[in-house]
């Protein structure tokens, strides 16, 4: 009895230390894992940011391919309502009343008018107190000059001051110019298309000119509001002119001094001119931490499986083991 009791008790203690090496085994094999874990971690994170950014990029791109539409929209759009007699030749009042109707169907437009070769307009959507001169706009200059569809300066408007830009198609007699049919592009526009909805948190939105001059700002709330930047030139500080054609990432001071990056895009017409460009900005510390949202949920996920595995590897063992002593009893 003594000598069935011992062997007993020394198969148990031979069972618990096998038991206990194939715990260190598996802890052992698991070691070399958390090592290639911890370096996938690594480079997910590098990934991540890698996505935050372009992200940031694909923004961009997109303002300024609808920047482009737009410009195509509004040479089709001038040219359609240069058909109309009663616009062409400036008829009054018959005009003004139309520009008005159609003015209230276009959220694009800030103001559509006919420019006479004196300079001042001849009728309007929106007719001011005064007789309004725009012969010095770039836009009808251009279009008086080269006779062809032109786009002007961002600048703000002189009836609505809104930041727009002008575009205006010459008005031909045979081979004279008459006039000049033009209007203004509500930059704001743009602030109002992300290519993927509404500017989401912690964005910043800004349309400036080739010369640092802002024209859009988003968000207009908090501190720093829109009646704070709109006007303004950029200091140096703030990420200038793009000198690539693509869409560039660029380290800057924002307009309310906080550090961000920013991915800017040059804004071209349909010439190919440059007329300002768009720059939209985060904080790196917003996408670190988007980043690190998105890791710790992956970390959280792969450590809960390496913890399964290891407790089914206890358990397999710990079954084969006793499994295999009742077979030597058995024996």
């Amino acid at each position: 009895m003594i000598g069935e009791k011992k062997e007993v008790s020394m198969a148990e203690v031979t069972s618990r230390n096998l038991q206990a090496r194939l715990l260190i085994l598996v802890f052992l094999a698991f070691i070399p894992a958390m090592g290639f874990f911890w370096y996938a971690n690594r480079e997910l994170r590098n990934l991540q940011m890698e996505a935050k950014e372009q992200e940031l990029v694909k923004r961009a791109e997109v303002t300024a391919a609808e920047y482009r539409t737009l410009m195509s929209q509004s040479q089709a759009f001038i040219s359609a309502l240069a058909e109309f007699p009663e616009i062409r030749n400036a008829r009054f009042p018959t005009c003004t009343e139309y520009l008005e109707r159609i003015l209230q169907h276009t959220d694009q437009f800030s103001t559509i008018s006919v420019i006479g070769m004196d300079g001042y307009t001849a009728c309007g959507a929106i007719t001011p107190q005064n007789l309004l001169y725009l012969g010095d706009r770039a836009y009808f200059v251009r279009a008086t000059t080269r006779e062809i569809f032109s786009v002007g300066e961002f600048t703000l408007g002189r009836i609505t001051g809104k930041p727009v830009v002008g575009v205006a198609l010459p008005l031909l007699d045979g081979e004279e110019v008459t006039g000049v049919l033009g209007a203004s592009l509500d930059l704001n526009v743009l602030a109002n298309f992300y290519g993927e909805g509404p500017l989401p948190e912690g964005y910043t939105f800004t349309v400036l000119d080739r010369n640092r001059r802002v024209l859009v700002r988003r968000p207009v709330a908090g501190d720093f509001t829109l009646a704070d930047s709109v006007g303004a030139v950029a200091d140096e500080s703030f990420p200038g002119l793009p000198e690539s054609t693509r869409p560039t990432l660029q380290e800057g001071v924002d307009l309310d001094g906080m550090e961000r990056l920013f991915a800017t895009a040059v804004l071209r017409g349909p010439p190919g001119a440059i007329e300002g460009y768009v720059a939209i900005g985060r904080t790196r510390l917003t996408l670190m931490d988007e980043v690190d949202d998105l890791v710790s949920v992956q970390l959280r996920i792969l450590a809960l499986a390496g913890l399964v595995l290891l407790g089914l590897a206890w358990v397999m063992g710990h079954l084969w083991l006793v499994r295999g002593s009742v077979a030597e009893k058995e024996g």
